[in-house]
């Protein structure tokens, strides 16, 4: 069997983003005293979606996601007297401790590393990405972790994957696939940078 270079998206391929956003929001209005957790999570998975499709544009940046995305949540269900930066960082810091996994990553990956070098790409955040991947148990699967806030390049650059294979180094483009849930970032990354997808 041919020895493969996988590089392997984080959120929503092998980590469970959308559940972990949804517990982390819900536990966030439980602190701070937020009704309605549920709708809540409803709106701020659609509003945080909407700014890392213009990150993943080059429209704004992490850091602008990181509070701007509350702003928008609570002045569109009238929440005052809360502090947009403390409730970022209390929403990162749960996320940062979520152990959710897409069914079947661990199964995949646990076979997958034994023949081939797995790398992962992520556009994530790099301490929340880390400790996310050490809760999890995936961590010890890959040979090292690629964290866009970490490199500063980010998916679909040209320059995060050139960064990447650069790095990783005698790369056979041949035996190279990027491995993820999103067509704008990952695809289109890997199509932009000759990577199979």
């Amino acid at each position: 069997m041919k020895r493969l270079t996988l590089l392997i998206d984080a959120d929503d391929t092998v980590l469970d983003f959308n559940g972990s956003e949804r517990e982390a929001v819900i536990a966030l209005c439980d602190t701070y005293g937020i009704a309605d957790g549920e709708a809540i999570a409803d709106e701020f998975k659609r509003i945080n979606r909407a700014m890392w499709d213009k990150f993943e544009l080059g429209q704004v940046t992490r850091e602008e996601i990181f509070y701007t995305r509350f702003e928008i949540l609570f002045e569109k269900f009238g929440i005052i007297g809360k502090d947009i930066v403390e409730v970022g960082d209390a929403y990162r810091e749960n996320m940062a401790h979520s152990r959710r996994i897409i069914k079947g990553a661990r199964a995949f990956l646990s076979r997958a590393y034994v023949n081939h070098d797995l790398y992962c790409v992520t556009n994530g955040i790099t301490r929340t990405q880390k400790m996310r991947m050490a809760a999890s148990g995936l961590g010890k699967y890959f040979k090292k972790l690629y964290i866009s806030q970490e490199i500063d390049l980010a998916k679909p650059s040209k320059e995060f994957f050139e960064y990447v294979l650069s790095d990783i180094g005698d790369v056979d483009l041949s035996s190279t696939y990027i491995i993820g849930d999103s067509l704008s970032s990952d695809i289109q990354g890997g199509i932009n940078s000759g990577i199979k997808t």
